[in-house]
């Protein structure tokens, strides 16, 4: 039946010339309100997609990271890098600690991807 647009069934048959009523049984409203609530489902993912990383991410400590946690490369010195992409930072406060958060990201700010990893450290521990 692919490409053949569905006929009402029985209930609904019209004569040629006459307009169709349209359905008022449960089966019609369930019809209904599941386009309706899927619709709403795809407008939802919409906007979700369209949000910055930063609203949409995972939170850790009070930076909100792409990927949750982070999981940039540490180097021989303790400092995460980026193996692709630029490091874009920012800082937050939680308590009394300052955290510096990152993005290695290939886009040009630390709300703009690609993203590559995330980033995550103490900047000090009694500054805020």
């Amino acid at each position: 039946m692919l490409g053949r647009r569905r006929t009402q069934g029985h209930a609904g048959h019209t004569k040629h010339g006459e307009a169709a009523e349209p359905r008022s049984d449960r089966r019609g409203f369930l019809g209904w309100a599941g386009r309706v609530g899927m619709g709403a489902v795809g407008v939802a993912a919409g906007v979700t997609a369209l949000q910055q990383p930063g609203e949409a991410a995972v939170k850790w400590r009070c930076c909100n990271l792409y990927f949750g946690n982070p999981n940039c490369p540490i180097s021989s010195t303790g400092n995460p890098y980026c193996r692709k992409g630029t490091m874009r930072v920012w800082y937050c406060c939680s308590g009394s600690r300052k955290y510096a958060c990152g993005e290695c990201t290939g886009g040009s700010s630390c709300g703009s991807g690609p993203f590559y990893c995330s980033a995550g450290w103490v900047v000090r521990a009694n500054s805020c």
